[in-house]
């Protein structure tokens, strides 16, 4: 829990934010000492595993586009079913492309593939990534 919240964001871009390896107990104990912001992409605490679970509260207000989860063993993660995710377990290396109201992903898992809920804009693989889709914001 000792763990910086970073914010990311560009002028007409995107707005991501970390929260390190906090535990759902101590984000519940901070609600009224944190201000929180909207967010587009949110890289979920303690990689995703159960134990790090953003509160409810929270994610009300953050309301993420895509949640980011780390990698962990899949007993432990929680798949925050009502949101939509990128899961570092299969997709491995997640690369963004962070442009003007778009986020370009790319994942190092050629199987990986488009993901629904993100527009196909018929980007090109990079180096080491495959597309998966973009963001539109």
């Amino acid at each position: 829990n000792i763990s910086p919240v970073i914010k990311y964001s560009l002028e007409d871009g995107v707005t991501a934010l970390w929260f390190g390896d906090l535990e759902e107990s101590f984000m519940e104990s901070i609600t009224d000492s944190i201000e929180l912001c909207a967010a587009d992409i949110v890289f979920a605490p303690h990689h995703g595993r159960k134990s790090g679970k953003l509160p409810s509260t929270w994610l009300k207000k953050i309301n993420p586009k895509v949640i980011i989860i780390g990698e962990a063993a899949s007993e432990l993660l929680d798949y925050y079913k009502d949101y939509n995710t990128i899961t570092q377990n299969t997709a491995k290396d997640i690369t963004m492309e962070c442009g003007v109201n778009e986020v370009h992903f790319y994942s190092s898992n050629n199987n990986y593939g488009l993901r629904s809920y993100l527009k196909n804009k018929y980007k090109s693989d990079i180096d080491g990534g495959y597309y998966i889709g973009t963001l539109i914001l």
